[in-house]
């Protein structure tokens, strides 16, 4: 995980799963869809499992990130950039 401090346990739904290689993501047909975090990220994970999506999430370092994740860093959240892919019968 990003950081020094030890990595809390975080519970993805069974759809979702932690990127280990960034060669994962070419190799298992993912695109990116969202970077996200906290509340809003719970939901958008949720409503993929619900449309058939797989998803891989690649944690990021926020102090590195620009765009609009503002409200994610001032509530000191994680932020993850997520990739997806439509599920397969065998996944």
């Amino acid at each position: 995980m990003i950081g020094d401090s030890l990595p809390e346990k975080v519970n993805f739904p069974p759809h979702c799963r932690i990127l280990g290689d960034r060669r994962e993501i070419a190799a298992g047909g993912f695109r990116e869809a969202v970077v996200s975090g906290g509340d809003h990220l719970k939901r958008v994970l949720d409503e993929y499992g619900e449309l058939g999506f797989a998803c891989l999430l690649e944690e990021l370092d926020s102090p590195g990130i620009e765009g609009c994740t503002e409200c994610f860093k001032a509530a000191g959240e994680r932020i993850y950039r997520v990739y997806v892919r439509r599920l397969n019968i065998e996944d």
